[in-house]
Formats: C-alpha cells, sequence, structure tokens
C-alpha cells in the first residue's frame, strides 16, 4: 500500500501545506532540543516541564510557543530576567525552513518526504546531544531504524528501496569496522562507534548513488567540524557532519528532479 498527495495542483494548498509545515518544524525543534538538553543531562525527558535554566522556574503555556515567545520576552527569562540563549531560537527558524524547503522541493506528501521530515527533527535532536557531551545517544539512533520500518512498507519503490537500503547498510558497517580498526590499532585509543552506527542507519534510506553523495559529502563535512573542534580544544563531535551530508544528498535528490534531471536515488 503506498500513498501520495500532490501538493502544487492547487498552488494555494502547496502553499499552505508549505507554511504548514514551517510551524511544525519550528514546534519540533523546540520539542527536541529540549529532549537532547535533557538526554545530555542524565534527565527523564518524557516527564517533567520545561523551566529556566537560570532560576529553575517552571514555564508557562505562554513561555513556551516556538519564535514567537523568545521574540515577545525579548530572549529574557520572564521570571528572573537572565539572558535566554538564542541557539533554541536559531534552530527552531532552521528546522522550520528545512521542513518547508523539503516540502516544497519534494512536491508531494509521501512516505520518502514523511521520513525526511521525521529524520531531520532527530538528526537535529542527536547533533546537538553529540556536540554537547561527545555521545550520540542510542535511543536517536533506535528511533531512525523504527522511522524507516514504519515508512518503507508505503513507498512506491519499497522492493528497490529495502534492497538497496540493507545492501548499503551492511557495506557501511563493514567498512566503518575494518577504519575504527585501523584507526585504533594506530592511536592505541578507545573509540567511539556513534558515528558509525549513525551512517549505518542513514544509509538505510539512501539508494547507490544517494550513498556515494553522502559519503563525499561527510567526509568533507567531517573535516571541517574536526578542525573546527581542534580549534576550540574540545571533543570532536562527527554527528552534525553526518547529518548534514545525509540531508545535502536527500535534498539534492529533490532538487534534480524538480529541474528536470534523471537521478534515480
Amino acid at each position: 500500500m503506498t500513498f501520495t498527495y500532490p501538493l502544487f495542483d492547487t498552488p494555494l494548498i502547496g502553499i499552505y501545506f508549505i507554511v504548514l509545515a514551517f510551524m511544525f518544524g519550528a514546534i519540533l525543534a523546540s520539542f527536541i532540543t529540549c529532549t537532547a538538553w535533557r538526554v545530555v543531562r542524565g534527565e527523564d525527558w518524557k516527564l517533567g516541564h520545561s523551566h529556566c535554566d537560570t532560576c529553575g522556574h517552571e514555564l508557562s503555556t505562554a513561555d513556551l510557543f516556538p519564535i514567537v515567545s523568545y521574540i515577545a520576552l525579548k530572549g529574557k527569562c520572564r521570571y528572573c530576567g537572565s539572558k535566554v540563549p538564542p541557539r533554541d531560537l536559531i534552530f527552531e527558524i532552521l528546522l522550520g525552513l528545512l521542513f518547508a524547503g523539503t516540502l516544497a522541493l519534494h512536491g508531494s506528501i509521501d512516505a520518502a518526504v514523511v521520513a525526511a521530515l521525521a529524520l531531520e527533527m532527530l538528526l537535529l535532536g542527536l547533533s546537538l546531544a553529540d556536540w554537547d557531551s561527545g555521545v550520540i545517544p542510542d535511543g536517536f539512533l533506535a528511533a531512525i531504524l523504527v522511522v524507516w520500518i514504519l515508512t518503507a512498507g508505503f513507498r512506491t519503490d519499497v522492493q528497490k528501496f529495502a534492497i538497496e537500503g540493507v545492501i548499503v547498510f551492511l557495506c557501511t558497517g563493514i567498512l566503518m569496522a575494518i577504519g575504527t580498526f585501523i584507526a585504533g590499532s594506530i592511536k592505541k585509543a578507545k573509540l567511539s562507534y556513534g558515528p558509525a552506527k549513525l551512517s549505518m542507519c542513514l544509509m538505510l534510506f539512501l539508494g547507490f548513488r544517494g550513498a556515494v553523495i553522502a559519503a563525499v559529502a561527510g567526509i568533507l563535512l567531517g573535516i571541517f567540524f574536526t578542525l573546527v573542534c581542534k580549534s576550540k580544544k574540545r571533543k570532536i563531535s562527527l554527528a552534525p557532519a553526518i547529518s548534514l551530508a545525509f540531508i545535502f544528498a536527500f535534498l539534492l535528490k529533490d532538487a534534480l528532479v524538480l529541474l528536470g534531471a534523471r537521478i534515480p536515488f
């Protein structure tokens, strides 16, 4: 069973869904950034209310509207007046734009775009967690696998998608294992397997061509983030690089299709 809803058969409907996508992106960014912060601090992400990190006061509903609350309160806590870092506002805007752009480029609502939106949210959360703690939580990786399981069967190309995904998944795992073993033997140090596991999970969603594009982009971005981390004398975080490479590969495919190119990945 498959489903596809074209967006631009009626332009006003398409614009409505794109605006809606931006709003949902901002809302989910607010949720996932809070979740990542709680995971990093060892708090239960499912329970408890949002609170000011400075005074600890529980935030009301009026304080939690994405983008709007930050602007209305001029970037300050309503209760203690302390300055609220703009990071969450930036990510709310960025994920909103990413959701809207993904929908606009894809041109329809189907299993592939639903999976892409879910992954973009999860990748933001695990990237923030990795950047703040140097660890990619396994819970985020499990959620990525759940997205694949729940959406794969609704794709029009389910057989090709599943076969190519599993093959690339296994090949990536083998290459990552060899690379990690060699690096560990040379450096004689304990290495994190988080980036390898994340790469494997994401490769499930890409065909052969998409995997190549993501791998090249991931290597270049990985070098960039490594240099940034070393310049700041902090632990190297590769989840942001891997996440950006995956998003680039996915959006590039839709952009090429929009321009009339036939690149089946």
